[in-house]
């Protein structure tokens, strides 16, 4: 009766759904003094680098990529005289690819303290530094060390850098300067992976540009030949922020050619196709265009097709103008010199929980192209969503009929999806509160490990449940301030089209397991709910429910399979953050490797049950002596 009491006084109470606006912050931040050589300022912009500490709220799209290397112009015509890495996968995994060949060509440097030196004198300059959409290169002059070299016509020096998720660099007093733990974050206690460094060949002076990256997800490439880099700029699509080749007519071009019953928001987000666009300006740019982010692009006749063009345009634009100074509410913000300044670019749809019509915005966690989407149903779907058959595993169909009736969607769909990628794992995560209490763990060597290991088993054929856009559903729908409950489970369901990422739920439309329907029975049973006609627990979550499995992952068939993988450490980093910051939680716990996470919680400030797996098996045993 008590784990009953606990659900209907957190459950069965509450009326509305919670609705929380996510800022997911990936801070590019500045350096001061670093002036550019006197013999390269016309080759640059004139541009004095700012010391403000600039707080990108979105992850690096487009335009803050394109203020990055703004600020980064005045290393231009400086030499690279050092490169050296510090943490994460280029120092545990190796080097980048042809990063052996490209030291090679460098001029030898010996300066004091230097341990990985090479360039010096006057060559190794940097010639260019630019980006086409998100993707980041710097062109060295033509020099090599060995004079004997025969130089062909291809080659060419270049570095490549993808900032992935939280990627940005910093100058060497951010990373020197000392800071109580206390005013430090999560993000920064990672510490940088890398450097480079730079010397002004007329002054001697040196500085070092250090590169963060708490998720680790940012890349980095040398490239010794002119038509590799080429090959790859070609491959990119034309760039959203180039003003004088990107027009309307390219926009429209591109969508033409692409495949008609592509939806468009795998089109904008194919880099390939568009250069520049993510989650936040996508989200714009339909809102504003009021269009319907699961419309197919046949759906979308010229005129629609001309305003998104001028609405993303905008939307990037826009934010390129404001310098980094945009997020979705506004506000203000206090820079390295404790001045205050207001952010001069507000969003309208993106992290909004209501649009400027007053009109509720969704997210959708897994939208159609596999990531968040923010949209207004209101303002901008063409159709109901019952009315769309997505195809997709992550996507929900109406059912009005009773959860026992039988009706089952298509499994056969639900397996046919895109091979499984588990490097995008860490992307799903995209709740501000959990993102800023895991940065630490998810950017651990075990957890890398940990992600590996899912791909090696995916690699090797399995078929890994759920979905990877699922994954972190369960926190995702239920943030660290709502929680006032939490399920734990062992893992994922194993059979096809089951799983959501919340433990013990289905998706709408799959007939529901045995252990769901225990739960369904005692409680109808026991507090007089209603029939449930389906199975999925999202309301659950959406009101304080954190439904979590202790391993967040499984192959196809067979149950437990993943386990010792390290989901374990990662569900106990979970727990822990729950039980520090939270007060008076009721956690259930179902089975054995549930059992064990109790470890992590002061029973003295919280409430634990534990009780046996409420499999069909288990049905007659300790769970129901626990409800009764």
């Amino acid at each position: 009766m008590l784990l009953l009491l606990a659900v209907r006084t957190t459950l069965f109470i509450f009326t509305t759904a919670s609705w929380m606006i996510i800022h997911r912050a990936t801070s590019l931040q500045m350096w001061s003094s670093i002036a550019a050589p006197n013999f390269s300022r016309s080759r640059i912009a004139s541009r004095s680098l700012s010391t403000r500490r600039s707080n990108i709220i979105m992850m690096p799209e487009g335009p803050e990529v394109k203020i990055l290397i703004d600020q980064l112009q005045p290393a231009v015509g400086m030499r690279l005289v050092n490169f050296k890495f510090l943490s994460g996968r280029y120092v545990t995994h190796g080097r980048p690819n042809r990063y052996d060949e490209f030291v090679n060509t460098m001029t030898p440097y010996t300066g004091i303290g230097r341990h990985e030196n090479f360039g010096a004198g006057t060559v190794d300059i940097i010639t260019k530094l630019s980006c086409k959409g998100k993707f980041i290169y710097m062109i060295l002059d033509q020099s090599i060390s060995n004079n004997d070299r025969k130089v062909d016509n291809d080659y060419q020096r270049s570095v490549w850098i993808a900032l992935g998720m939280t990627g940005q660099f910093v100058n060497e007093k951010e990373i020197e300067m000392q800071r109580p733990l206390a005013a430090i974050s999560e993000v920064e206690r990672v510490g940088p992976r890398w450097y480079f460094e730079l010397l002004n060949p007329q002054t001697k002076e040196s500085k070092k540009i250090y590169y963060r990256d708490a998720r680790n997800f940012g890349t980095l490439r040398f490239c010794l030949s002119a038509s590799e880099l080429d090959e790859k700029l070609n491959s990119l699509g034309p760039d959203l922020l180039d003003f004088d080749h990107t027009t309307e007519d390219v926009f429209l071009a591109a969508m033409e050619k692409s495949t008609q019953t592509r939806n468009i928001c795998k089109f904008l987000m194919d880099q390939s196709k568009i250069a520049g666009v993510g989650n936040y300006i996508l989200s714009e740019g339909l809102y504003r265009s009021r269009l319907d982010p699961f419309a197919d692009l046949s759906e979308i006749n010229t005129g629609q097709r001309s305003r998104l063009f001028k609405e993303l345009r905008d939307v990037a634009s826009t934010s390129y103008k404001a310098q980094g100074l945009t997020r979705s509410n506004g506000g203000t913000y206090r820079d390295m010199n404790d001045s205050r300044g207001e952010f001069q670019f507000q969003l309208q749809c993106y992290g909004r929980r209501l649009s400027p019509n007053e009109f509720p915005i969704t997210k959708e966690v897994n939208g159609p192209h596999g990531r968040t989407i923010w949209y207004s149903e209101d303002e901008q779907l063409f159709m109901p969503r019952s009315m769309r058959n997505l195809n997709t595993a992550g996507h929900d169909r109406e059912d009005d009929s009773e959860y026992n009736s039988g009706y089952e969607v298509s499994l056969n769909v639900v397996d046919k999806v895109k091979a499984y990628d588990s490097s995008t794992i860490p992307n799903q995560l995209t709740d501000e509160g959990w993102n800023s209490a895991l940065a630490e763990h998810m950017a651990s060597e075990s957890f890398q490990s940990l992600l590996s290991a899912i791909q090696k088993d995916a690699d090797r054929g399995a078929t890994i449940y759920p979905p990877v856009e699922d994954t972190f559903s369960a926190l995702n729908l239920c943030s660290i301030d709502k929680v006032k409950v939490v399920i734990v489970g062992q893992d994922p369901y194993h059979a096809p089209g089951q799983g959501n990422g919340l433990a013990f739920s289905v998706r709408k439309g799959v007939k529901i397991p045995p252990s769901l329907r225990n739960i369904f029975k005692e409680a109808m049973e026991d507090v007089n709910i209603d029939s449930p006609k389906h199975g999925s627990l999202e309301k659950w979550a959406q009101q304080g429910v954190l439904l979590l499995n202790t391993v967040l992952t499984v192959r196809k068939g067979e149950a437990n399979s993943h386990a010792k993988f390290g989901w374990e450490e990662f569900t106990d980093a979970i727990i822990n953050t729950i039980n520090k910051d939270r007060e008076s939680v009721v956690f259930l716990l179902f089975g054995g490797p549930a059992a064990k996470k109790s470890k992590s919680v002061d029973e003295s400030k919280h409430t634990v049950i534990r009780t046996s797996h409420v499999s069909q098996k288990n049905l007659d045993l300790s769970f129901i002596s626990v409800l009764s």
